[in-house]
């Protein structure tokens, strides 16, 4: 089964639309076994395809031996796209996806998404704070952004798995009025009615290493904990306590082990 929009249909060449997507031409911005990302361009609008082409079987047991969720294809980040949509998040636009094959060791999907254009990831945005800091209410309205965002999905029943500056994209020029942050990587994202502690510390945690060289103060951390938690910072150190030890302890174990983000 497959589903295009009525306007990406109209662009993309007759014929297999997997065959079409695996062959297409652009730049490659991932590759790994059994998943390729690629952007490419269809008359003047740009695109962005993920083709999963099968995982094995000897990754699905490795990754049920270790007691991980293995990912089979693309239907995976279609539904964490729908999912953050109705929770009033702002994510990328999907085209296209398809699924084809029992086997889930070898099964083929593929997921289409608009292009991004004209925006910068905040890794790359927060780069230069640590020699040059931002002005104090910029940095403020994008810490209470990424707070509110990171509550409004974790409270939804998301975890990204991957959740680092790099995967939150900005706007170029929109930091001078309203922000808004687009969240994009989300082949891994776990969806559940509602979820475990240890599942939010890993996203939050993941957040805190990625965001330990850009120069943020204490007081930018409280920041982040009060509208995360929407509550005052007594509270978020008294009764939370035990949650922001976690997110620190395990972001700086992250540091130690695998040093800066980059």
């Amino acid at each position: 089964m497959h589903y295009l929009s009525e306007d990406f249909a109209k662009q993309l060449p007759g014929g297999d639309p997997f065959r079409q997507l695996q062959a297409m031409e652009g730049k490659v911005y991932r590759e790994v076994k059994g998943r390729k990302t690629l952007q490419f361009s269809l008359g003047s609008n740009s695109y962005f395809v993920k083709n999963h082409l099968g995982v094995g079987w000897a990754e699905i047991f490795k990754n049920l031996i270790q007691l991980r969720l293995p990912i089979l294809g693309a239907q995976n980040e279609w539904r964490a796209i729908e999912k953050l949509k109705t929770l009033g998040l702002s994510t990328m636009t999907f085209v296209g996806y398809g699924s084809r094959g029992w086997n889930p060791a070898r099964r083929q999907s593929f997921i289409v998404t608009e292009d991004l254009v004209d925006t910068i990831s905040l890794e790359d945005y927060c780069k230069p704070w640590q020699d040059k800091p931002p002005g104090f209410a910029l940095k403020r309205r994008l810490i209470s952004e990424l707070a509110r965002f990171s509550r409004a999905m974790h409270r939804g029943g998301v975890c990204h798995r991957d959740y680092y500056l790099c995967h939150f994209l900005l706007p170029r020029g929109a930091h001078d009025g309203e922000i808004e942050l687009y969240l994009i990587d989300l082949h891994r994202a776990l969806i559940k009615d509602s979820l475990a502690t240890r599942w939010i510390v890993k996203d939050i945690s993941g957040l805190f290493y990625s965001a330990m060289d850009i120069g943020l103060t204490q007081r930018d951390l409280y920041r982040f904990m009060m509208h995360y938690d929407n509550s005052s910072l007594r509270e978020a150190l008294g009764k939370n306590s035990g949650f922001w030890n976690r997110v620190q302890r395990r972001g700086r174990a992250m540091y130690k082990k695998l040093g800066p983000a980059e």
